[in-house]
């Protein structure tokens, strides 16, 4: 399966409708901690997709799961050495329905973790879905008696051409005549990502700092829906990096977008 980055993780969420995940890393000081991931899906949605799998695996029942606790436990590789799957538990909101689920670490270092969240939905196959390394945050730790300083170097994203080709831009006739539906689909959809030191921050040079929490990624669907040309581009696969990413969507509200590739955390 293709990975999806930037502009391409436009079409995934089309074809599953409104998501919300929001990811937090808590680190101490020795590098080990703890992610927590909570992960929304609209009733509606989840509907649609329960009778799509009904359809094609007569196996299944009307009260499948579609956040099973097996394959919680299994994602935990996913993340890296050392990462152990603690707990999860379902949630259920306005129009919402999904789980929190949270995993430990023992060195941040190792840490595989995507900045854009694209792989959180349950899973629609088998195929296995590698993360390449313009995608993947790293974390190193310099650690001392009295302090730690955690560096991040956040990933560029560039996409690189695959041999399936170029994407097949939409001509505006088509996307006219569907955007009103794509932004009803897109409503209230939200990704984050936050990094939580369970000590004092002492110094930062992160440009999103709310207490002890800083935030790396924070996209509110919103708003970009309100701007069709951008997301046009986006669907077209025009932005092809973080920084162009960045440069796309800066001033808009509900956006907050790490504006350095490499950033400090002092605690």
């Amino acid at each position: 399966m293709k990975r999806i980055i930037l502009g391409a993780f436009v079409f995934l969420f089309a074809a599953t409708g409104c998501l919300q995940v929001d990811t937090k890393v808590y680190i101490n000081r020795d590098g080990s901690g703890i992610i927590e991931e909570t992960v929304l899906i609209k009733d509606e949605v989840l509907d649609m997709m329960k009778q799509f799998f009904l359809a094609f695996d007569t196996t299944q029942t009307e009260d499948f799961n579609f956040f099973k606790e097996e394959e919680l436990i299994s994602k935990a590789s996913k993340y890296g050495e050392g990462v152990s799957y603690l707990s999860s538990e379902k949630l259920k909101e306005d129009k919402f329905e999904g789980v929190k689920a949270r995993y430990s670490f023992n060195d941040i270092s190792k840490v595989n973790l995507s900045l854009v969240a694209d792989d959180q939905l349950p899973a629609l196959t088998d195929e296995p879905t590698e993360k390449s390394d313009n995608e993947i945050l790293k974390f190193v730790l310099d650690k001392s008696p009295s302090q730690t300083n955690l560096k991040i170097f956040l990933p560029d994203m560039e996409e690189q051409q695959s041999e399936e080709g170029a994407v097949e831009e939409i001509d505006d006739s088509t996307f006219n005549e569907n955007f009103e539906k794509t932004k009803e689909m897109f409503s209230d959809m939200k990704i984050s990502l936050r990094i939580i030191p369970n000590e004092k921050i002492k110094q930062t040079d992160a440009d999103y700092v709310d207490d002890n929490q800083i935030t790396l990624m924070e996209m509110n669907l919103n708003s970009l829906i309100e701007k069709p040309e951008l997301f046009k581009d986006l669907s077209n696969n025009k932005i092809k990096s973080l920084d162009e990413f960045r440069k796309a969507v800066k001033g808009i509200e509900g956006f907050r977008i790490e504006s350095k590739d490499v950033i400090n955390i002092l605690f």
